[in-house]
């Protein structure tokens, strides 16, 4: 939209125009790096525009409205509004020149990700849970979905676009059709979007361990497989994703307790296992969370031990940050920042331990990546359907498409390999909006 009405992006700390901060409001570290970010925008470029958006307006407004170099705040909901909004502001920017871009019913869709070879399309936004730790639902609002033709129309516009992998994404994926009567829920999504000829293939990002459906397992079981290219390997269930990130949080069933999670160990181990049984070379990250209130040393020892015991590929681990507005920061049993960091250190070493054996486990085989880039040293750069990187050689004509490599050797969390065969390319998908 902006560059419809004028503008050409530029290198942060370049002249500008117009700056934009999209915020984040998950710590209060990152509240700290927006006001630091605004200021240091308003210094560089005195006489731009410095628009704010993004959930830290959506929870502290007021805050930034006293911030003297913010010109403008915009509220989540009103993203897909800049243009407008920045009019009331600039009465010199044209007008009426979005009228050729694809809306869908919030909005204008996006058409292409610049310099990259996956795209995300956010499917659903908003949180009805009440994790302790967690603003999010101040921030997001209640639970909602896209609806599912305007989901279709992005992910076509994308994939026609050159983008062979569409990441599919949301603030409780899992709870994706819950709002909409007709729409069905994500796995009969899934169903209508590989089904597209023009998609490579289609990546879950984050989904709740309570909403791995058995329709999601079966996807996974019957197509997750990387086939031989030569046997339309595209073709079917095959074009989803061998990959999961299953939050974990903590592995012990009083700090679950604590911080408002739906399920306990006993429920989150049973699906781990029936997953990796289902469903050959599935990666399986998981989330957690070091140092929450209460988490004495026993209680750590349970966690380690139980990531220890489960089959993970890796390990996102946060320190435990309190939250003010969050019924968390309010608990007792507050642990020192001291010992958080160092329990995240073992937990980090954990992973680099799981994601090393992981990575390990695939010499010998074939994997289907995308080459994402080429490196100083000659070899590609790439993105495994099972969330491997690899490294490998190959022309530059294979940049962002579907190719198969034969994995040679490991070395920690990156794979080696050598190009086997491009896939068979996805027919544009020529049906009628």
């Amino acid at each position: 939209m902006l560059e419809a009405a004028g503008y050409i992006v530029v290198p942060w700390g370049q002249p500008a125009a117009l700056c934009i901060v999209n915020s984040c409001t998950v710590t209060t570290k990152a509240d700290r790096d927006t006001r630091r970010l605004v200021r240091f925008a308003k210094r560089l470029n005195p006489d731009a525009v410095v628009v704010v958006t993004g959930c830290y307006v959506d929870v502290a407004r007021q805050v930034l409205a006293d911030i003297p170099e913010i010109d403008l705040l915009v509220p989540n909901r009103d993203k897909h509004r800049l243009l407008e909004l920045l009019r009331a502001i600039d009465t010199s920017l044209p007008t009426d020149t979005c009228r050729d871009l694809p809306y869908g019913v919030y909005g204008p869709l996006i058409t292409r990700f610049s310099t990259h070879t996956r795209a995300f399309v956010k499917i659903q936004e908003g949180c009805d849970s009440r994790c302790t730790y967690c603003i999010i639902p101040s921030a997001r609002g209640p639970a909602r979905s896209v609806f599912r033709d305007d989901v279709l129309r992005q992910v076509r516009l994308l994939a026609d676009q050159g983008h062979s992998e569409i990441v599919l994404i949301g603030t409780h994926l899992g709870r994706y059709g819950a709002d909409l009567d007709a729409d069905g829920d994500l796995t009969s999504l899934i169903h209508a979007l590989v089904d597209l000829p023009s998609v490579g293939r289609l990546r879950l990002s984050s989904i709740e361990p309570q909403e791995i459906t058995p329709g999601i397992v079966e996807l996974l079981a019957d197509g997750g497989r990387a086939l031989d290219p030569r046997a339309e390997m595209l073709a079917g269930y095959g074009k989803l994703c061998r990959h999961l990130h299953v939050p974990l949080q903590s592995g012990c069933d009083e700090i679950l307790r604590a911080m408002g999670r739906p399920y306990d160990t006993a429920f989150y181990a049973a699906l781990v296992w029936d997953l990796v049984t289902r469903v050959p070379g599935l990666c399986l990250g998981a989330d957690v969370i070091a140092g929450f209130p209460g988490e004495t040393d026993e209680l750590f020892a349970r966690t380690e031990a139980f990531i220890r015991s489960l089959p993970l590929s890796y390990l996102h681990v946060f320190s435990y940050s309190p939250r003010p507005g969050t019924l968390a920061a309010e608990l007792p049993g507050q642990v020192s920042p001291e010992v958080r960091k160092a329990r995240t250190r073992t937990l980090r070493a954990i992973s680099d331990a799981k994601l090393a054996a992981f990575v390990e486990a695939q010499v010998g085989g074939q994997l289907e990546v995308v080459p994402e880039r080429r490196a100083p040293d000659g070899r590609l750069y790439s993105l495994a359907d099972n969330y491997v990187r690899v490294s490998h050689d190959g022309p530059e004509a294979i940049l962002g498409k579907l190719v198969c490599v034969e994995v040679t050797a490991a070395c920690g969390n990156l794979a080696w390999g050598e190009s086997w065969a491009e896939t068979e390319s996805p027919a544009p998908d020529e049906t009628d909006d």
